[in-house]
């Protein structure tokens, strides 16, 4: 008789995800209307900054199009509340990959528009990074993708269908008030927003 036979699992990739009860989300307007506002107080795009030395971006041409604000290192007044539960639900990811404690590198607000998209990247220098949608008022407003770097495609034939073993993408729909959270060298990319109206998001990351 053989053995039990055991699968034993190394390397995973994870990815946490979070969607915020609708009796939650009445401080969302107000997270808008800051994003909105510094929008239209600032010129500052993040084709201008340095990616090693503000949002650890492996590259900044990776926006295709849309509006990303300076890079904020510290919570600004009316994010206070938000920030806490962030650094809680960081500590809480952290604790399960036993990782050194983590702490905010930085983060930035975003707009996207019809037709904007962001090309497959990485956020070098981190540990942890993360996005979360602030107002996705419709569908097809661009899905964003997580890609496996293996070379599993060489050898694998088609299949009928596919899961979180044999899969090469994982794909997420925005939510207002979803948030996902991930290692910070899981490349990944955003879909066009096939929608006329904005996708508004703030994006992060923690390191050491």
């Amino acid at each position: 008789m053989p053995a039990e036979l055991k699968a034993h699992v190394w390397f995973p990739t994870l990815i946490w995800q979070a969607d915020m009860p609708d009796n939650e989300k009445s401080f969302i307007k107000e997270i808008k209307d800051v994003v909105l506002k510094e929008k239209k107080e600032s010129s500052d795009i993040a084709t201008s900054a340095d990616p090693h030395e503000t949002r650890c971006l492996e590259n900044s041409s990776h926006f295709q199009g849309g509006w990303q604000s300076k890079l904020y290192t510290q919570w600004m007044h009316g994010f206070e509340h938000m920030g806490e539960k962030l650094d809680e639900t960081i500590e809480s990811c952290r604790k399960q990959i036993g990782v050194p404690e983590l702490k905010l590198k930085g983060y930035w607000f975003s707009v996207n528009s019809y037709g904007n998209y962001t090309t497959l990247h990485n956020h070098r220098n981190c540990i942890l990074s993360g996005v979360f949608y602030v107002d996705i008022p419709e569908k097809n407003m661009g899905k964003i993708n997580f890609e496996r770097s293996d070379d599993i495609s060489y050898f694998l034939p088609p299949l009928d269908s596919y899961n979180n073993f044999t899969g090469e993408r994982a794909s997420y729909e925005p939510e207002t008030g979803r948030l996902l959270i991930f290692p910070s060298w899981l490349k990944h990319s955003v879909d066009r927003n096939e929608s006329k109206k904005k996708r508004i998001s703030i994006s992060f990351n923690y390191g050491v």
